[in-house]
């Protein structure tokens, strides 16, 4: 049984659930009490059907009652009747569209179901409402995000989620895992993955998890022991797609042109390597070097057209290094399209517009660029409590 499953069977019917709770008594609230004092003192004495036909019965008397649905839900949770647990929490969640918990619940029952679409869209809902949950629920929730958003490709939005457990120093072996299949860009679950890659996953996972554990102050592994062991991983696979790619991407911090070089061997395994060709093409952008960014980036976006990475980094090679401006914006507007949410893109285009003179286009951006800008910090804010 999972710590959540058990954190429903233990603490749901007393989990505080919003100050919707602190209303005042409806004209209902005495059979309401009488049901919720019967149905909680079925589920401590275990007799799980009793307090099930009991929340049922509240539900029905009282349909806004969100502390029956919130336990009903919980209950069959627990049980693994994950799609009667679904169907409570969506009726809570229509009654508390502010509170995280309901959404996360939600998406966590539609995961157990394999409705993984829908769970990860409410996964990113609570993720993004950061309200009304408990720590557990929570972690629960951003690692099944987590999870569906490297099924689904998002690789470095699943690195993201996943960064605040190594930053927290939680060293759970599925976190590991997790952060191992991301990093491989592997678009599976950890039940997907093949025995015979189970091994590289978890030394990848160890390797980038300690990496990101730096950035917590009270970690006391140093930037040279991480180096070491990501060395002894390159040692150990230096044959492997995205292996090379890691490495250098940790490099690039330190030493820009050791770190240049090791991405550039990544091509030499893996010659369609997209990140690997964005990354050497902003370095070259970072040193004013266009020419040599530009087969990177051109190449980047031959490989992969829906890439807004690739687009935005070779609009801006050919805006910024005097090119081709006009097919720069062109590849900036392609990159807007893909990713409208994305702050890179919109100040690039701003940079880009202002460049050729277009002014109201410019401001457009730039007022576009700050707003999501604060989305982003506001979630990164909230994301760390």
């Amino acid at each position: 049984m999972s710590i959540l499953a058990k954190w429903c069977i233990v603490f749901a019917p007393v989990a505080a659930l919003g100050a919707a709770d602190a209303k005042p008594p409806a004209a209902t609230s005495i059979p309401i009490q009488q049901i919720q004092r019967q149905a909680e003192a079925a589920r401590k004495e275990n007799r799980v059907d009793d307090a099930i036909r009991l929340y049922k019965k509240g539900v029905s008397v009282k349909p806004s009652w969100e502390e029956g649905w919130w336990s009903l839900g919980t209950v069959y949770y627990s049980l693994d009747r994950f799609a009667e647990a679904r169907d409570a929490f969506r009726h809570l969640t229509a009654i508390q569209p502010g509170q995280g918990a309901p959404w996360a619940m939600l998406g966590l029952a539609e995961f157990e179901i394999k409705q993984y679409e829908q769970a990860l869209s409410h996964l990113r809902h609570a993720a993004d409402l950061h309200t009304g949950q408990e720590q557990s629920i929570a972690d629960e929730a951003n690692f099944h995000l987590a999870l569906l958003l490297i099924r689904y490709q998002e690789y470095e939005g699943a690195l993201k989620v996943l960064s605040l457990f190594a930053l927290r120093n939680l060293h759970d072996p599925k976190y590991v895992e997790a952060i191992g299949i991301a990093a491989m860009r592997k678009p599976l679950l950890p039940s997907e993955v093949a025995p015979t890659d189970r091994q590289l996953i978890m030394d990848v996972g160890r390797v980038m998890y300690d990496a990101t554990a730096l950035r917590n102050t009270a970690v006391v592994m140093s930037a040279a022991e991480v180096g070491t062991e990501f060395k002894i991983l390159v040692d150990k696979y230096p044959e492997t797609p995205n292996i090379h790619y890691l490495y250098g991407s940790f490099l690039m911090f330190a030493d820009a042109n050791s770190g240049l070089r090791e991405i550039k061997k990544e091509l030499e395994v893996s010659p369609n390597h997209v990140p690997a060709m964005v990354t050497i093409a902003h370095e070259y952008i970072q040193r004013k070097d266009f020419q040599a960014a530009l087969p990177y980036a051109q190449k980047a976006v031959e490989v992969e057209p829906r890439s807004f990475p690739a687009r935005t980094i070779f609009g801006r090679i050919l805006v910024e290094g005097d090119l081709d401006s006009k097919r720069g914006v062109e590849e900036l507007e392609k990159a807007r399209t893909l990713a409208p949410g994305s702050p890179q893109v919109r100040i690039a285009l701003a940079s880009a517009y202002a460049k050729m003179g277009r002014k109201e286009g410019a401001a457009r951006e730039r007022r576009e660029f700050l707003k999501l800008r604060q989305e982003v910090d506001a979630a990164e804010n909230n994301s760390s409590r």
